[in-house]
């Protein structure tokens, strides 16, 4: 004999089966329902942290820009230096008012008689003040480069080269015909934000002959309380100033 009663009829299913349930028992639609919110889930978090990353990126901009016009301020620099916040991301940093690392540097910087080239430095630990009007920075190294060439032009001497001997000293070679010979200049720290070079043998050469070169003191832009120069180091390309500081404080109202 054959039932007389219906049996229920299941729902069909999306992809035409029938029945709305795997194999297994498991319903289909439910499952799906589960993967696409998982995947809007995901594409939202994607799209958050792109907006992230771009207004983090646009406020670190904003931030060096600030930062450079301090530091031109602070120094009296003749020209805005370039500034850059490092470590990512920056926002939390700001919220925390504390930066770790901060790179600066200027193409060229006029100290007196001569140019200082290739200025670099980095300060660590650097703490806001006020907001952006100062700053308190845990310590600061950096360097710069008095050429030997902006060394001779300075001097004002025709015919006048400069050659490293050592770490200290370097050699001095003048020929205008009717005097001519090499002598020794030597470099030395003279005080928290000054540099001497002076001659120290002459090897016979007149030193009125060596203008200013005889004995030049060259001061060192830019350098605010708790910043000097720690050493001086003569190199093939010139010397080479090494600055360094513990407790810096920076202010633009400086």
């Amino acid at each position: 004999d054959y039932p007389t009663q219906r049996l229920p009829i299941q729902p069909g299913a999306d992809d035409g089966s029938y029945g709305g349930y795997y194999d297994d028992g498991r319903p289909r639609r439910r499952y799906r329902r589960r993967r696409r919110g998982l995947i809007i889930f995901l594409v939202t978090l994607v799209v958050l942290a792109i907006l992230f990353v771009i207004a983090d990126r646009v406020a670190v901009r904003v931030a060096d820009n600030k930062f450079a016009s301090q530091v031109q301020t602070q120094g009296g620099l003749s020209n805005k230096p370039t500034v850059n916040i490092e470590g990512f991301p920056f926002l939390t940093q700001l919220a925390a008012r504390q930066f770790n690392e901060v790179k600066f540097s200027a193409a060229t910087e006029k100290a007196g008689p001569v140019v200082i080239d290739n200025l670099h430095a980095t300060m660590h630990d650097m703490k806001l003040i006020n907001g952006f009007s100062g700053a308190q920075v845990g310590s600061l190294n950096g360097t710069g480069l008095i050429t030997f060439a902006s060394l001779a032009k300075a001097a004002d001497v025709p015919g006048l080269k400069i050659s490293a001997l050592n770490n200290t000293e370097a050699k001095v070679t003048i020929n205008l015909g009717f005097i001519s010979g090499s002598g020794v200049a030597k470099v030395t720290k003279a005080g928290p934000n000054k540099i001497n070079i002076a001659v120290v043998n002459a090897g016979g050469i007149p030193l009125s002959a060596l203008g200013g070169l005889n004995n030049m003191t060259i001061t060192i832009p830019g350098l605010p309380m708790g910043l000097d120069v720690q050493s001086v180091t003569m190199t093939q390309q010139g010397i080479l100033v090494h600055i360094t500081g513990h407790n810096v404080t920076l202010s633009g109202n400086s």
